[in-house]
């Protein structure tokens, strides 16, 4: 039985080339020593009130130690700092537990069992600056970094990455880099999924974290469980195997809100965070099990928020059109889907999922309005990667499926070979959305204003596409050579 395992592990878990890993040499800043590492900040509770910081360690630290006190100006601030003791996660890298028996992780053999250690932060202040630092083994503490909590209301900014994925350290580091330098203010990131390309590899976590550097260790994640976040043990593509789970490594890494009403797989990948007064953000796990039992619980969460700005945001774009052949259970999603943005006040969705930039509209005949012109919508949105291996916008399928729509949907900017990032910046009845190159220029960018109805007793939205929205479109004929496949660690 160990042997058939082995060999399941092999086909289930590696999604990149045969041999692609040969020749590997980890490097010093994978494996975990006494020292505290891979250092994240996530909102598993009132973003206003709480924050929480995750590290790993190796085994020699089976308690880990968080300090905190408020960041002010005078140099001994941290004489105000209170201590809290928290509980280790023991993760195993080179095996993972089934009820069929311990599947070998082949690329994790000679990895030893590591530490994962969470500190919550609790009853803080909103919208104030809080510095902390985290302990491995004794006196081997990082340095003191620093987050703000967040504000009851008032302006919220938000950085927003597609699929790292591949050439995740050679190549997309910079993306991250120029990120940090266009918002660095930003409240929090968020990560639509496949931040790795498989799933167990520490290999992958380890490139992901030197790539994002310091970004969030002062800067809050949200992430989102994409389909390369997932072990498949069914072996089936898309969405009709349930013989499968969220990284082992998600939940020890990222502390994040548990919704009780949801299957215990679904906890910590299905969340919502009311962020302030105004932005109140929803995560779906487009990967993950019970699709229309999540479409319900957000039917309810939204029809209870009170907040001006709903975001949605899940791995695969169920709107998206690819070409060729439809899977069956996309359709399925996609109808549900569509159903869901006929019914609720979603204003904005954000994917990630086709390594391509995909910007559209819904709402009533939206496809026969012109770029730059102000027009009436429901919905936008946005599709994007980081990563450098590229995908390509079928722009004829999105004209098709325009027309199925009886112009509904439509497809405003697209590039391919181009990795993007975002920031969304609201304030009041005003979202202004820009998405961004990885040398900071800015290849499109559109603002929405959202007003209240009296007479309707409904919000009424607008939305004026920005000058780059009309500029040249970046394709594979007008940019750099690109290879279907390259693991770019060279």
């Amino acid at each position: 039985m160990r042997s058939i395992l082995a060999i399941l592990a092999v086909s289930a878990l590696c999604q990149s080339p045969v041999g692609a890993h040969d020749g590997y040499v980890q490097p010093p800043w994978q494996r975990a020593t006494e020292w505290p590492d891979r250092i994240v900040v996530t909102l598993p509770g009132n973003p206003a009130t709480s924050f929480a910081v995750t590290w790993r360690t190796d085994l020699s630290v089976p308690i880990g130690i968080a300090q905190i006190a408020p960041a002010t100006s005078d140099s001994r601030f941290d004489l105000a700092a209170k201590t809290i003791n928290t509980k280790a996660t023991m993760v195993q890298l080179d095996a993972i537990e089934r009820d069929e028996g311990v599947v070998e992780v082949a690329q994790n053999q000679g990895l030893p069992r590591v530490f994962y250690h969470t500190a919550i932060f609790e009853d803080l202040r909103p919208d104030t600056l809080y510095a902390y630092r985290v302990r491995g083994a004794n006196d081997k503490f990082s340095p003191w970094r620093q987050v703000r909590t967040a504000p009851a209301s008032g302006q919220v900014s938000i950085l927003f990455f597609g699929d790292a994925q591949r050439g995740i350290r050679s190549h997309v580091t910079r993306v991250f880099d120029m990120a940090a330098r266009v918002a660095p203010d930003a409240h929090f990131a968020l990560h639509a999924g496949d931040l790795v390309n498989t799933a167990m590899y520490d290999q992958d976590w380890a490139e992901w974290f030197e790539a994002v550097g310091n970004i969030h260790r002062v800067m809050p994640i949200l992430p989102v469980a994409g389909n390369h976040d997932y072990l498949n043990f069914g072996g089936v593509k898309l969405f009709a195997s349930t013989d499968k789970r969220v990284s082992p490594l998600w939940r020890p890494q990222f502390a994040l809100p548990v919704e009780d009403s949801l299957p215990a797989d679904l906890h910590e990948t299905v969340y919502d965070v009311r962020y302030t007064n105004d932005v109140h953000l929803f995560v779906l796990d487009s990967s993950g099990v019970a699709f229309q039992q999540q479409l319900a619980w957000l039917s309810e969460q939204l029809a209870s928020s009170t907040a001006r700005w709903k975001i949605l945001t899940m791995h695969h774009p169920l709107f998206s059109f690819v070409g060729g052949d439809e899977h069956p259970s996309h359709r399925e999603r996609r109808l549900q889907f569509v159903r869901a943005l006929e019914e609720e006040d979603i204003d904005l969705v954000l994917c990630g999922h086709r390594h391509t930039y995909q910007r559209g509209n819904f709402g009533e005949d939206v496809a026969r309005f012109a770029v730059g012109e102000p027009h009436e919508i429901r919905t936008a949105f946005v599709v994007t990667a980081s990563c450098a291996s590229r995908g390509v916008t079928k722009v004829e399928g999105w004209n098709r499926y325009s027309q199925e729509q009886k112009g509904r949907f439509a497809l405003t900017r697209h590039a391919d070979n181009t990795p993007l990032f975002a920031t969304i910046h609201i304030e009041e009845n005003r979202l202004h959305f820009v998405a961004y190159d990885a040398v900071g220029e800015v290849y499109d960018d559109f603002l929405i204003k959202k007003d209240w109805d009296s007479e309707t007793s409904k919000y009424t939205k607008q939305i004026v596409n920005g000058s780059t929205a009309s500029a040249a479109t970046k394709t594979y004929e007008n940019t750099g050579v690109y290879r279907d496949w390259d693991e770019l660690r060279q």
